[in-house]
């Protein structure tokens, strides 16, 4: 979630608050309902020449999320604050198109109430779904898969069988036919309560009698059916796991081949996005497949349906250290995205993990993903290495852009890692004791790697060459550094953290490094213990400042957060980084009279305020 969005709802959040309190007169109550509610007039369905609409009236700028569910196959639209005008009729049928049926239902049980808006969808056609002023459109291609046109045609061919085969390590499903299958729309449907992964196959003008086979039990298919649906044949094949397997589809002269491919090692993924060997990974993915069985047991004792985009916390095992050691130690978390849309996913992390999101305007486009029971640092990763994306993380906020492109930092807000990039003096040879010979081996070593950009190489070195020399601080803070800055490896930097302070007690980066990496470990009493020593300077760093504040505020201590920023502001001067976090703060504490100051601060300032930024402010100070 971006930063702006945070801020607008923690300030929804208090209005509502302050709605729920009695108020001296009805006609006030009734303003401030009017001033929240997004009133919905009209919902109207329409065709155009080149697409569908289905355009949704409302009073104000709306606020709303969308998903997909399956069972049926349907788009959701929830719209917070949002209630429908009494002349609105549930459920409006639709003659034609892509949607069979629009019903609507105000869900006033939720914290913000939200008007749900469900399409009931025929096919899988490509669609949009924007805002328009106060209106939302959502607007689906107008192709040739629209049921009603190939209605009453006699089927172009007839499936008479079924078999399932292997050949060359791969499951092979052939539909017999009593002629080539051209024509065919596949649609991928992700893991739901009560069905497994499936494929589905939909033949336009292709009949069948109804068939069901069972595949062996080493095929990572467990099932193939033929149903009719619409105009045609629905092929369906079930998954033997909780993901969809690898397939291609090739048109036969007798009909149609999906080649089903075998479960694909996830260990070439997982070591580039880890660092690990493939050999690590090998052994640690038997725990993570058990960990993701466990999560799938969990899910099918549990009621209600499941989405194409949901979140579920899991908790850490005892001893399981693998991800840690990689870097990866926040909240474990089991995801299944279907063909959702990468903004929204990033919106879900941010709600997540708590930080704040911002995402460049060209990245874009969809993704499918099925992940269980790994932290939520690790997933986003992993969809950044899928889509060449890149990320700045600074200041609780993550920055996100295609990897070509680079992101500058507010000129006064801008300030790279405290931690200097300091050449180690242990590596001068008048410097390295005699007896220190070997350690003086692997320093030049690391050096060499790390100056060629090798960080995880150049680690194990100065490890080696630390080894030789315990009581050398200098190694330890290297190591540390580069295991935080370079690397991620919290878990690591955490641990040469705590060993480089006792070393150098009073290096406050030393301290800021240890309690970074802490805190990315959501080790919050060992963390603060080391912001604490880094702030605890008579000129601390403004990076050990902004990010105590962060911290602080991240972890519900308001009143610090507010002090260390005064105190940035005092040594530092005010930056718009620091005046967007009070009023944040203050805003979380419900005290809008300084929050708004803080505000008209921003207006104020100087600084180049982001556009949404301002318009969000300008649209609080005149509530």
């Amino acid at each position: 979630m971006t930063l702006m969005a945070r801020l607008k709802n923690l300030c929804l959040i208090v209005v509502l608050i302050l709605l729920c309190a009695p108020f001296t007169s009805a006609a006030a109550n009734n303003d401030a309902t009017k001033l929240d509610a997004y009133q919905i007039s009209a919902v109207k369905w329409q065709q155009n020449a080149d697409f569908w609409l289905c355009q949704i009236y409302g009073d104000r700028v709306p606020a709303y999320t969308m998903y997909e569910l399956f069972s049926p196959h349907r788009l959701i639209i929830d719209i917070a604050y949002g209630n429908f005008a009494g002349s609105i009729r549930f459920p409006m049928k639709v003659a034609g198109g892509p949607v069979t049926l629009i019903k609507g239902v105000a869900l006033t049980d939720q914290k913000p109430g939200v008007a749900r808006i469900e399409l009931l969808l025929v096919d899988d056609r490509p669609y949009s779904v924007t805002s328009s002023g106060n209106d939302i459109l959502v607007k689906f291609e107008n192709d040739s898969r629209t049921p009603a046109t190939t209605q009453g045609k006699t089927p172009e061919r007839v499936i008479k069988d079924i078999t399932i085969g292997e050949a060359g390590g791969m499951t092979k499903v052939q539909l017999l036919a009593d002629g080539p299958i051209q024509k065919y729309q596949s649609t991928e449907l992700a893991k739901e309560k009560e069905h497994p992964a499936r494929l589905v196959v939909d033949l336009p003008g292709i009949s069948t009698s109804g068939h069901a086979i069972p595949a062996n039990d080493a095929s990572p298919v467990s099932l193939v059916r033929t149903e009719n649906y619409k105009d045609g044949t629905r092929v369906i094949l079930d998954s033997a796991t909780d993901e969809l397997f690898r397939y291609s589809m090739a048109v036969q002269q007798d009909g149609l081949l999906i080649n089903v491919e075998p479960a694909a090692d996830p260990a070439p993924l997982l070591a580039e996005i880890t660092g690990l060997s493939t050999a690590e990974i090998a052994r640690q993915t038997p725990g993570i497949s058990s960990a993701a069985k466990t999560t799938a047991a969990a899910d099918s004792s549990q009621g209600g349906e499941k989405p194409s985009a949901s979140v579920k916390k899991s908790a850490a095992k005892d001893g399981d250290t693998d991800f840690a050691f990689a870097g990866y130690t926040e909240q474990r978390i089991s995801v299944d995205f279907y063909k959702i849309d990468l903004h929204n996913v990033f919106r879900l992390i941010g709600e997540i993990s708590g930080r704040n999101i911002v995402v460049d305007e060209k990245v874009g486009g969809s993704l499918t993903l099925s992940l269980n029971d790994v932290p939520w640092d690790f997933v986003l990763d992993v969809i950044l290495n899928l889509k060449g994306l890149a990320k700045e993380e600074r200041f609780n906020t993550i920055v996100i852009s295609q990897k070509s492109d680079s992101f500058a930092w507010p000129q006064r807000a801008e300030e790279t890692l405290a931690i200097k990039k300091e050449a180690i003096s242990v590596t001068k040879r008048m410097e390295v004791p005699k007896e220190k010979l070997e350690a003086r081996k692997y320093i030049r070593q690391a050096k060499n790697l790390e100056d060629a950009g090798n960080y995880a190489d150049a680690v194990t070195f100065y490890e080696k060459a630390f080894q030789e020399w315990p009581e050398n601080g200098d190694l330890a803070k290297r190591i540390t550094y580069l295991s935080l800055v370079k690397l991620g490896l919290n878990a690591k930097a955490a641990h040469y953290g705590q060993i480089a302070s006792q070393l150098l007690p009073q290096d406050p980066e030393v301290a800021l490094q240890a309690a970074l990496s802490l805190a990315n470990m959501a080790m919050v009493q060992e963390a603060k213990t080391y912001f604490d020593v880094a702030v605890g300077v008579a000129h601390p760093s403004r990076q050990a400042l902004a990010s105590y504040a962060a911290f602080s505020e991240q972890n519900s201590s308001n009143e610090m957060a507010l002090s260390l920023l005064e105190r940035f502001e005092q040594i530092y001067g005010t930056s718009l980084e620091t005046l967007v976090s009070k009023a944040r703060i203050y805003d979380k504490m419900g005290d809008a009279e300084k929050a708004s100051k803080e505000y008209q601060a921003i207006l104020l300032s100087g600084y180049k305020v982001p556009t949404d930024l301002e318009n969000y402010i300008r649209e609080r100070l005149h509530r």
